[in-house]
């Protein structure tokens, strides 16, 4: 063991005298494990907020909206499709077996101003049980409306994280009033604040929502309708097959005329970016592979310079009674040490850089700490593969031969 270590030492040694070669050698493997690592950790990150914001859909409800739900959508193949329409609530009552709730979600962007601040906000018109409906956050201040209020058209909004910041600096904004569209109304609910959503519309941050009642009420001349469904998660798809059937009754389609409605859930979106993250992945692994495949022909090549510059060190190390394993542990040492060199730098950067992110992004930046000890891994697994041969080399030298070269 004590001469294990002592060779180890040796190759250590060896580092210390060559640092500017060593330094150049291990920058190639820097840049492959900060590539590597800050994709890991990119990708860690955009996972769990896309599973954040897939939480505002919810895996129990049908979204049937004049569009198909796309990342790239081409919203001018679909605007000609009729609006969708409250009314086909009504057969939805009538003739679902596996819808639970329903309501009617009537959309908008328009300016809400409150004193001398202005901002423009997404305004929802929904139904009393859309606060049942809600997914990924609640109502954490005040209340969601009622029922009644409903009924009596009353001018009451449940507002998103983002407005107590924007309007009221920070203090609790229930109970204030601001105006929508030159209408006064009174807060009384706000939503947790989300952060930055990752899918269209997959925040409720920036969200005003009010009854339907009102919204006809106060905004009749703008926006457009969706209906908003829930089943029970297992039966999503069944519900998803029926809702298609009594829409195309309710708007009477014939049998060969194609859908001019869309029924989506969230499922639409997540295919979607499980496609786009293999093909990036795949993309940057490809990458950070030849970025490591180079930087382990940079070890061998160095190494092998070392072997020849140092042949009659090796000799004269024979002579005094080193062993070939004693040779090859020396500088697979080397090769493994100026691999972890490399990998720390890089580890160390993607730790900054995370850091850095964490303070701009919208969303959490998250450095996973398995990440040092896979990056170690790597970094042994390149100094061996790129350090074996030039160390078997240095390892079966004559000592006779190695003393007389010049």
């Amino acid at each position: 063991m004590n001469n294990i270590l002592k060779n180890i030492l040796i190759g250590l040694g060896a580092i210390r005298s060559n640092i500017t070669r060593v330094a150049l050698t291990s920058l190639g493997l820097t840049i492959g494990i900060f590539t590597v690592s800050i994709v890991t950790a990119g990708a860690s990150s955009i996972d769990k907020e896309f599973a954040r914001s897939m939480d505002y859909y919810g895996n129990d409800k049908i979204y049937v909206s004049t569009w198909p739900w796309s990342f790239d959508f081409d919203w001018w193949k679909y605007r000609n499709r009729p609006k969708i329409e409250e009314a086909y609530l009504d057969y939805i009552n009538q003739y679902s077996e596996y819808v639970t709730d329903v309501s009617v979600k009537k959309n908008t962007w328009i300016k809400a101003t409150y004193q001398n601040k202005a901002s423009w906000l997404q305004i929802n018109g929904v139904y009393p049980s859309y606060g049942d409906m809600l997914s990924g956050t609640k109502v954490v201040n005040g209340r969601f409306f009622s029922q009644n209020e409903w009924d009596l058209q009353r001018r009451v909004v449940i507002v998103g994280g983002k407005v107590r910041e924007g309007f009221f600096d920070g203090e609790s904004p229930i109970g204030q009033k601001i105006k929508i569209g030159g209408v006064t109304v009174e807060i009384i609910g706000e939503l947790k604040e989300q952060g930055m959503g990752m899918v269209p519309g997959g925040t409720l941050d920036n969200l005003v929502i009010m009854p339907s009642t009102t919204f006809k009420r106060i905004l009749t001349r703008w926006g457009f309708d969706e209906l908003v469904l829930r089943a029970k998660p297992e039966d999503l798809n069944k519900a998803k097959e029926e809702v298609a059937m009594i829409m195309r009754v309710a708007r009477k389609l014939r049998p060969d005329q194609e859908d001019d409605f869309a029924v989506n859930s969230a499922d639409a979106y997540q295919s979607q970016f499980d496609g786009m993250k293999i093909a990036i992945a795949g993309m940057a692994f490809m990458v950070t592979g030849i970025s490591l495949v180079v930087s382990a022909i940079g070890i061998m090549n160095v190494m092998f310079v070392s072997v020849r510059e140092r042949t009659k060190e090796i000799g004269l190390r024979k002579a005094m009674g080193a062993t070939n394993n004693n040779i090859l542990v020396q500088f697979l040492s080397e090769a493994i040490a100026i691999s972890i060199i490399g990998g720390t730098i890089g580890i160390v950067l993607v730790k900054l850089m995370t850091v850095a992110l964490a303070s701009y992004a919208s969303f959490p930046v998250e450095f996973d700490l398995l990440l040092i000890f896979y990056t170690f891994m790597v970094c042994v697994f390149i100094g061996i593969t790129s350090g074996i041969l030039p160390a078997r080399t240095a390892a079966n030298l004559h000592p006779i031969d190695a003393l007389r070269h010049e």
